[in-house]
């Protein structure tokens, strides 16, 4: 798996199973948090909030979720990242979570441009977490270091 972080960052694989890689970045204050499969609700859950508790403890800032591999976020997926995930980030230290979607998949993010608002509205009403979607690493990597 190519990396999207800087070639003298040095990283840690800190998970990684039948559903996700999440590889973490310290010098960036960055996990990718990267599908392998489809997931359902559940797996959504424990994933995010596994990866919470691991950012709360390392203070880590920045997260680049790459959702290359997830063709289905049901409403109840989106009701959930909406609502009680948003809450439960606020008190967590991450500043900024970036999705990478590939250009390939622009009906998806067409689809899902109301789900991103929501969640977008939502972050920052309950703390001070941003949320954008973007087609390539590079931009997003820039986004998430500004």
């Amino acid at each position: 798996m190519k990396l999207p972080f800087r070639a003298d960052s040095e990283t840690e694989k800190v998970l990684e199973n039948k559903l996700v890689t999440i590889v973490y970045a310290p010098a960036e204050s960055c996990i990718l948090l990267k599908w392998k499969r489809q997931i359902d609700l559940q797996e959504r859950k424990e994933t995010f909030l596994w990866a919470y508790h691991f950012s709360k403890e390392r203070k880590v800032r920045n997260w680049l979720i790459d959702d290359e591999e997830i063709y289905i976020i049901t409403s109840e997926e989106k009701r959930w990242v909406e609502n009680e995930w948003t809450q439960i980030v606020a008190d967590s230290g991450i500043e900024k979570i970036a999705v990478y979607l590939p250009e390939e998949a622009y009906n998806a993010i067409q689809t899902n441009t109301e789900f991103t608002r929501k969640a977008q509205q939502n972050y920052k009403h309950h703390g001070k977490t941003e949320h954008e979607v973007f087609t390539d690493y590079e931009t997003a990597m820039l986004w998430l270091r500004s």
